[in-house]
């Protein structure tokens, strides 16, 4: 059984909290200090500690602390008031398992501690076992990256929500996937939805499925990706791009857990982890009212921000050679090598497409080389986004001259990118998806 500490000062919360596990089967203890916690714990098994954040003295995150210094496989979960949700995700990026805000919504504790059971459970079986996780899944030397990284392997076994940020092409969905296998959710399938792709009128219908009948063309009862990646992971890109109606409806998910079909009345409930990613600004988003700033806090949880490749430069002498060898292997020519000319060139390269771009460059050198060694001029290299006009590819000289006009209909309406999209006939949706895709102020 299942044994759980409940640690705060206040009578009434313990005994109210204790109740309520007692009955869904757990074996409960309580204390009303982190010093009494502590010294229970001395002398007594625990595989959960449920704390809540202020007490005196020694506070929920100081017992934290030495709960994972002195019981380091112990599972503590943080009880805090709204005004101290700072200091929760503070808490939890130093090792806390998740947070609650005071009401304890006690439904929502119950499938919390189901997730840690699980993973409890999981864990005693591969204790001994190294996760199945692919090592060149994220390739890094650069010393900030390392540390992102150390940080997402800390929260991995977290069901806190993860938001992922970068510019495009800098691997958030990769990073996504890293955290899913070290998480006790890695034999669960992770639902991938890139919301910026999905039209307006479809994203309600594939995120939480439809009811044959609900409207024109359903002709078959749907289901959503909610409820495909139960008990899994699901991974919203571009989340920036939501419409907000929807982003209504994501929050009430997320806050319980709870979501209904279109054209059916009937409640649904799904375990899902969130990790959601974006490469737009969504404090900026909120200040002119694109995006709520509720869900903001509720996503923001774990923030995990990767830089762009051009400020971690010894990340590309590295991610080189692992697509060099990557797709040299697949084309049956592994003796093809990167010339120190060519290294050169990607090394002062600013690499505007991120490490996506740096893949597809190496994979073109591959298949074109007609020697030993990949040089300079094997490299498709873009040094402005007009720079194709000159290639004499019609995509490429299209691209630069719809950059061309982006730039001169931004200029004429003074920045204001909602009379800059009606001047060019197009939503302030899809302006935004051209600025971020070529990299425009």
């Amino acid at each position: 059984m299942i044994r759980i500490l409940i640690v705060d000062d206040e009578l009434l919360q313990r005994d109210s909290l204790a109740g309520f596990l007692r009955k869904i089967g757990y074996q409960v203890s309580t204390a009303d200090s982190a010093q009494n916690a502590l010294a229970y714990m001395y002398d007594n098994p625990v595989d959960i500690v449920l704390s809540d954040y202020k007490m005196p003295y020694l506070t929920g995150t100081d017992l934290l602390k030495e709960v994972k210094s002195r019981h380091p496989s112990v599972i503590l979960i943080l009880i805090t008031a709204f005004g101290t949700v700072d200091i929760a995700v503070d808490a939890m990026k130093s090792g806390a398992w998740d947070f609650l805000t005071k009401p304890v919504d006690l439904d929502h504790l119950e499938d919390l501690l189901k997730g840690v059971v699980a993973h409890l459970s999981s864990k005693e079986f591969n204790d001994s076992v190294t996760p199945e996780v692919d090592t060149e899944a994220f390739i890094a030397q650069d010393p900030e990256m390392l540390k992102m990284l150390e940080q997402a392997r800390r929260v991995a076994g977290s069901l806190a929500t993860i938001l992922i940020t970068g510019e495009t092409g800098v691997g958030k969905e990769v990073l996504a996937e890293y955290i899913k296998d070290l998480s006790s959710r890695s034999r669960k399938p992770m639902v991938a939805v890139n919301c910026a792709a999905l039209p307006s009128h479809l994203i309600e219908s594939e995120l939480f499925g439809h009811q044959k009948g609900a409207f024109t063309g359903a002709t078959d009862v749907r289901v959503g990706r909610f409820q495909e990646a139960h008990e899994g992971t699901l991974f919203l890109d571009e989340i920036g791009d939501l419409p907000l109606e929807m982003q209504t409806k994501l929050l009430r998910f997320l806050q319980s857990g709870e979501f209904q079909r279109i054209g059916d009345n009937e409640v649904l409930k799904s375990d899902v982890r969130v990790i959601a990613a974006t490469n737009v600004n969504l404090e900026h988003a909120i200040e002119i009212g694109e995006f709520r700033e509720d869900l903001y806090y509720r996503l923001n949880v774990i923030n995990l921000e990767i830089p762009p490749l051009r400020d971690r430069r010894a990340d590309i002498d590295v991610l080189s050679e692992h697509f060099l060898k990557k797709f040299s292997q697949r084309e049956g020519r592994t003796g093809i090598k990167l010339s120190g000319a060519a290294r050169k060139v990607l090394e002062a390269y600013h690499f505007p497409g991120n490490v996506r771009e740096l893949g597809n460059m190496i994979e073109r050198a591959v298949l074109l080389c007609q020697g030993p060694e990949i040089q300079p001029e094997g490299l498709k290299l873009q040094n402005s986004p007009g720079a194709g006009l000159s290639s004499g590819k019609l995509k490429d000289s299209v691209g630069g001259l719809e950059v061309d006009l982006i730039k001169k209909t931004l200029k004429e309406a003074n920045g204001n990118q909602s009379e800059c999209a009606r001047r060019l006939g197009i939503s302030e949706r899809v302006l935004r998806y051209k600025l971020q895709k070529y990299h425009l102020k």
